[in-house]
């Protein structure tokens, strides 16, 4: 199966293009594939693969501010919210968990994914804004 692709002229300033050759040089590759691995790795990602109710507000942040992104790239849940979710986590590995415990496991559960997957998502588009992203002993530094 071939890939489809279309054509795009662009014009890079000279010092660009060379930085863009000599990576091809050093990793033996051609001008253009350095290109295309630089333009697919700099692009927030797709949101086909995101969950269906989760893609409209993945594609409301596209258009947030830069200092709204920050704040959901650095929330967290609360505390407390961790702590029942340990303590249920503990209760359902014992097999002492009930029911509506069950369910509220697997609503804390769900919102974690949720956020999670919004701060990943806040994270890609601050980066593709042009803003560098933490180190993990960072990112722990301000937990």
């Amino acid at each position: 199966m071939s890939l489809q692709t279309m054509p795009v002229t662009i014009h890079l300033p000279n010092a660009l293009y060379r930085r863009f050759q000599q990576a091809a040089q050093a990793t033996q590759r051609r001008v253009e594939d350095v290109l295309l691995q630089t333009l697919a790795g700099n692009i927030p990602p797709a949101l086909d693969e995101a969950p269906l109710d989760l893609r409209p507000e993945l594609e409301a942040m596209q258009s947030l501010d830069t200092d709204t992104l920050w704040i959901i790239a650095r929330s967290q849940i609360t505390p407390e919210q961790q702590a029942r979710h340990e303590q249920l986590l503990h209760l359902n590995q014992r097999g002492a968990i009930k029911p509506a415990e069950r369910v509220e496991l697997d609503r804390l559960g769900a919102a974690a994914d949720k956020l999670t997957a919004k701060k990943a998502y806040a994270y890609a588009l601050l980066r593709w804004r042009g803003f560098p992203l933490l180190t993990l002993d960072a990112m722990e530094r301000q937990l």
